[in-house]
């Protein structure tokens, strides 16, 4: 059995390495769509400084969260990045080269390409999980970079399918409205309990995969060339009702959350 100085060191190493190879992929993707896309030269060297830096962020983040590579069933922690992670971090790792290419596809003939990277990305954000609970690695780094990226994926891709006319504008205006209150919310309770603590409900989760099965429809109806109106609208309808829904259940955890701490500080006080 291992020291926990020279597991942080192992796990150090291997967070270098992943984060360094997740790094040269995305410069290998921009790649692949930027030269044949005839764009390379206009965007290649802010690509690599946001893509770079948002790399080194992630090491530093990570460094900072080392003692949060723990698995929660056993207590078991880290001396390496686990399948889970690693798949969540490809998910992370991709946003950059996401944003760019969105930006790139207003001038740029790459739009039928980037509905697949996006199907991609949507696949690793349900390998994941599954792998995660699978293999009993679940792990709170790994919830907190699962969280970020789900929000942030989810508000790249609500802008790109606006932007394409994939949804409607109200639409666009409910998930926003979703994912701001959830940022917010959050916010508050971080500053409260002087800590981040990143809890799902059940109803948050179904909300984040209905958004992400909505979308999927809308790439279906592109490769078929189009879903019959009334699916569509369908669907759109009833995840706004789930959207909604989700609203009311992410106030009620955070009026739950602040009476918890409140009842902390009570019997803290009595003692």
């Amino acid at each position: 059995m291992i020291n926990d100085s020279l597991r942080k060191k192992r796990l150090r190493r291997s967070i270098l390495l992943t984060t360094g190879i997740y790094f040269l992929v995305q410069c290998l993707t921009f790649s692949a769509f930027a030269i044949p896309g005839k764009f390379f030269y206009v965007f290649w060297k802010q690509f690599m400084i946001v893509s770079f830096g948002f790399h080194l962020f992630l090491i530093s983040l990570m460094f900072y969260f080392i003692e949060d590579f723990t698995k929660e069933a056993n207590g078991e922690k880290l001396s390496s990045i686990n399948l889970a992670n690693r798949i969540t971090l490809i998910r992370v790792s991709t946003l950059p080269t996401l944003l760019f290419l969105v930006i790139a596809a207003r001038s740029y003939k790459i739009r039928y390409p980037l509905l697949v990277l996006v199907v991609f990305i949507f696949i690793t954000d349900f390998l994941d999980g599954y792998v995660s609970r699978k293999a009993n690695e679940v792990t709170r780094i790994g919830r907190m970079m699962d969280s970020t990226s789900d929000y942030s994926l989810l508000i790249v891709l609500s802008l790109v399918f606006r932007y394409y006319k994939l949804i409607p504008t109200w639409f666009l205006i409910l998930v926003l409205t979703r994912l701001g209150i959830q940022v917010v919310l959050v916010a508050i309770l971080i500053v409260i309990k002087q800590k981040i603590e990143p809890k799902t409900t059940m109803m948050g989760k179904v909300a984040v995969a209905a958004i992400m099965i909505t979308y999927s429809f809308e790439v279906l109806g592109l490769i078929i060339g189009g879903l019959p109106a009334l699916v569509r609208n369908g669907i759109e309808w009833v995840v706004a009702g789930i959207l909604v829904a989700s609203i009311g259940d992410k106030i009620w955890s955070f009026i739950t959350a602040l009476n918890e701490q409140n009842s902390r500080r009570i019997d803290h006080g009595t003692h």
